[in-house]
């Protein structure tokens, strides 16, 4: 909680600066509304449903839809439906029946958000509700959110706070149900956000932003079909977490412009919790601007972190051990993502269409495609392409 409070401390003084003469911008008159869709296919041999052997292949059909309407100039609201659906030989493997129920799901989700300005002051308010569900765990959330711009709208502050509410539905692995039932005390969890983010334009060609965030999570924290095996004993158990983690990332953005058509976009973040990962990861981004309607832009990310003080392959925990877990995403690792994104954004959009009797215009705005492939030094490896239609109404 130190270093985000340290990070506000030192942007007071900026605050007290701000132009009493400044009017932020109110709303733009239009409904903007745009529809994604990805697919997901990952595979490797460290499933944590196994122990940390095993497969981990997974595959992901996703569909997002996402409208931002506003009420008048300093009111609006927003909603995010979405659902992921998706099949998974490791969860398959909870069970002893092949193709069982846990081998596929549907996780469907939905947000509503609202925000106020106050044009005078530059500043905006906001909140939001939203829930998630799927076969093993339904969540409920809620957050809140202020920013304040000045300087001509070339510095923001922003705060954001949320809370998680979430349920478990308690899965265990088939052989170890009768022995394990009972042993989890609650199946609840709950996970609370606090970020804090500055904005500043320096010049025409330079921007940047700094982060803080302090995360809190207290409940149920392990997988409960995920097995654990020792190197003591033949029988396993299930993994098994401490009742609270604290997670503190920080990060640093800066967007650089050196010509007209050309963009470097480049992010760093540190991250440290109490579950004794400490992790560093960098990106950088160049869309290229190629004519008046095409953008192509190459990124890449490299990510790297220690291991949890918990975590040890298959069979290599001692049963004598208070947590325990073989989950690969706890582990040691260095990862690499490489991609690239494609948007055809013509100047006048590339259609439209009356609604409404006429008194609308619906316009189809962009298309924005990605693709990425991942690995990691565990040995997983994925790729992933999506799909994003931009429309507006006016």
């Amino acid at each position: 909680m130190r270093t985000t409070y340290s990070i506000l401390i030192c942007l007071l003084p900026l605050l007290s600066h701000a132009q009493d003469g400044y009017q932020m911008k109110g709303n733009a008159d239009e409904t903007t509304a745009d529809f994604l869709s990805s697919y997901y296919h990952q595979d490797g041999d460290n499933a944590a449903v196994t122990g940390g052997i095993g497969t981990e292949k997974l595959t992901d059909v996703a569909n997002l839809f996402v409208v931002n309407v506003p009420i008048d100039s300093v009111q609006a609201i927003d909603f995010t439906a979405g659902a992921d659906n998706y099949s998974s030989a490791s969860t398959d493997n909870i069970n002893s029946i092949v193709s069982s129920a846990s081998s596929r799901d549907t996780r469907v989700y939905a947000h509503l958000g609202y925000t106020r300005k106050n044009l005078k002051k530059g500043q905006t308010y906001g909140a939001r509700i939203g829930f998630s569900r799927e076969f093993d765990y339904t969540s409920f959330n809620f957050g809140f959110s202020w920013a304040k711009e000045w300087n001509e709208g070339n510095s923001e502050l922003s705060l954001n706070a949320q809370a998680f509410i979430d349920r478990w539905r308690l899965i265990f692995p088939a052989e170890i149900r009768s022995r394990v039932r009972g042993t989890i005390s609650s199946p609840n969890r709950q996970s609370f956000n606090f970020q804090a983010t500055y904005s500043q334009v320096i010049n025409r060609r330079l921007q940047m932003s700094v982060s803080g965030e302090t995360v809190y999570m207290n409940g149920l924290l392990s997988t409960p079909f995920h097995r654990v095996y020792f190197a003591d004993q033949t029988r396993p158990d299930i993994e098994r977490l401490p009742n609270s983690r604290l997670k503190i990332p920080l990060g640093l953005r800066v967007n650089y412009f050196p010509f007209d058509n050309f963009v470097m976009r480049s992010y760093y973040r540190f991250y440290w919790d109490d579950f004794g990962i400490v992790a560093h990861t960098a990106s950088i981004e160049t869309p290229v601007k190629l004519g008046s309607s095409f953008t192509v832009s190459p990124f890449y990310r490299y990510h790297t972190q220690t291991a949890a003080d918990y975590f040890a392959p298959f069979s290599a925990h001692l049963s004598t051990e208070e947590f325990y877990t073989s989950d690969h995403d706890l582990s040691g690792l260095d990862s690499h993502k490489i991609g690239i994104g494609i948007k055809y954004a013509p100047l006048y959009g590339i259609g439209r269409a009356k609604i409404s009797s006429g008194k609308k215009l619906l316009k189809f705005e962009s298309v924005h495609m990605r693709g990425a492939y991942y690995k990691r030094s565990t040995g997983l490896h994925s790729f992933v392409v999506s799909l994003d239609l931009a429309f507006k109404i006016k």
